[in-house]
């Protein structure tokens, strides 16, 4: 069974691919020498050593001195989750000093642009924190949309609708042979003219415009204007009242 999707969520705690693949290798082999790491993952045995390291001071890896030769361990998987909570845990023990000395909170105003799926991920996932109700209005392709995380934006789906954040969609004709009907989702949708087609997609938050295009040089941009968004809302209403 191919599990790459679940051992992608390895690379949002700092973790690169032949850092992924050598913790792997030594949950499989248990205490190995890094030349016995290094041959069951292709690596070259000099630059073993690296990820190694790295991976031990990211607390995935122990190293014991074992007759005289350094043997390294897998940390066990089910203590890594409380790895990570000791450190937000400290991490937010520094947010009252760090505000202290803060000049300003920042409040974004502009253009963003955002050039990786990980980026626009935590974006969504910041249009969700603190929030409860509202709506969020889409114009946009669900096929394209969802072609680039489907795990992520069903995931997103769901917790909006936790959220009581309700939806309404403008979608282009060919999303409806994918587009989810689950009222508990907290949508509601109407499809434009089949003459239209696009695979862009455009978000309407209460605070800013998402704008997602295969044909921009970043994978999104992020508008934060007020005046911008009370006019993508204003045609947003318009073109809803006119689609039947």
């Amino acid at each position: 069974m191919d599990h790459t999707k679940e051992l992608m969520v390895l690379t949002h705690f700092g973790l690169s691919q032949a850092e992924i693949d050598t913790y792997l290798a030594c949950l499989k082999l248990g205490g190995s020498p890094a030349s016995t790491i290094a041959k069951t993952t292709g690596a070259k045995r000099a630059s073993i050593y690296a990820v190694l390291r790295s991976l031990a001071e990211k607390g995935f890896v122990l190293l014991y001195f074992k007759k005289g030769k350094r043997v390294y361990h897998a940390v066990d998987p089910q203590k890594l989750p409380r790895i990570y909570e000791k450190k937000l845990d400290m991490l937010s023990s520094m947010v009252p000093y760090l505000k202290s000395i803060e000049k300003s909170p920042f409040k974004p105003f502009g253009l963003r642009f955002i050039e990786t799926r990980e980026e626009l991920e935590l974006f969504y996932n910041e249009t969700l924190t603190g929030r409860t109700g509202g709506e969020h209005y889409v114009i946009g392709n669900v096929l394209a949309w969802e072609g680039m995380a489907h795990d992520f934006f069903k995931r997103y789906r769901e917790q909006r609708a936790k959220q009581k954040i309700k939806t309404r969609l403008l979608l282009s004709a060919e999303s409806a042979s994918s587009n989810p009907i689950d009222q508990s989702l907290l949508r509601e949708v109407k499809y434009l003219p089949e003459k239209y087609k696009f695979k862009s997609t455009i978000n309407i938050f209460s605070d800013s415009i998402l704008i997602i295009s295969p044909e921009l040089e970043s994978l999104a941009v992020a508008i934060t204007v007020p005046a911008m968004i009370d006019v993508f809302r204003s045609m947003f209403d318009i073109i809803w009242d006119f689609i039947d």
